[in-house]
């Protein structure tokens, strides 16, 4: 077994915590808070401070090669992602480890060790009683990301934080962040930002407006490229569908 942990300097309760996922995986007093392909679990230290652990599923057929000959393991990107962005001025959550085991060259368990943060997400913006100057601080924060030349391929709402109000103003923050390109400047490959940040075509067309606006370019055209981003990426979703139905139908 080879084991490979990354811990911010500064942090021997994350090496202690590190020890404990390599040898028995996620501790017991961990609270689960997402289940999906992989989960998210909340723990509080001993010293009173609260962490995230996001445990990434186990990789299968090929993958647990490619992600150690041909690609960085989804742990190590999320850890080096959120230091790049940070470099830029882009808050992320603070990151603190990552942890990868293998067996050999296959990549089995892998861990991403974060600060957890108190902030809302983006889900059901129209449901909040500030959506506006929410929206509009939003599409700033997308025209700073952009000309960072940073593209978020999974920007979606419950990826997307945020604390304060329209008083004091808002604050961002981004997670899920193993899959990131930077150096993108291309308007049209970061207009890909808004494929999935609302399946609500009106939705995603006001925000591109705001965006536009935030921009300096024309905030009719900004809304088109926005709810065209929506429309491909429904529509790919849409033939994945059709795909797996049929290979269902063949089993």
């Amino acid at each position: 077994m080879r084991i490979k942990t990354v811990v911010a300097d500064g942090h021997p309760e994350i090496e202690s915590l590190a020890k404990t996922l390599v040898a028995d995986g996620v501790p017991d007093d961990a609270r689960i808070i997402y289940k999906g392909r992989n989960r998210v679990y909340a723990l509080t230290l001993a010293d009173g401070s609260e962490v995230n652990i996001k445990a990434f599923k186990i990789p299968r057929v090929l993958n647990p090669y490619i992600y150690t000959v041909l690609r960085k393991s989804k742990a190590r990107r999320s850890y080096e992602n959120s230091l790049q962005l940070l470099s830029y001025g882009i808050r992320v959550p603070e990151p603190l480890a990552y942890i990868e085991i293998r067996n050999g060259l296959k990549l089995g368990r892998s861990y991403y060790i974060s600060r957890q943060i108190e902030a809302q997400n983006m889900r059901d913006w129209d449901d909040k009683p500030d959506t506006e100057p929410l929206l509009r601080a939003l599409a700033r924060e997308i025209v700073k990301i952009q000309q960072a030349g940073v593209l978020h391929k999974d920007f979606s709402p419950g990826n997307v934080l945020y604390t304060g109000n329209q008083n004091d103003g808002y604050t961002f923050y981004y997670i899920d962040l193993n899959r990131m390109k930077f150096g993108v400047h291309d308007h049209a490959r970061l207009m890909g930002m808004f494929r999935a940040i609302s399946l609500d075509p009106d939705q995603t067309g006001r925000l591109a407006r705001y965006y536009g606006e935030a921009a300096g370019i024309d905030p009719a055209q900004a809304e088109r490229e926005g709810r065209a981003a929506l429309q491909d990426y429904l529509d790919k979703k849409s033939r994945l569908r059709r795909l797996k139905k049929i290979f269902r139908l063949g089993d």
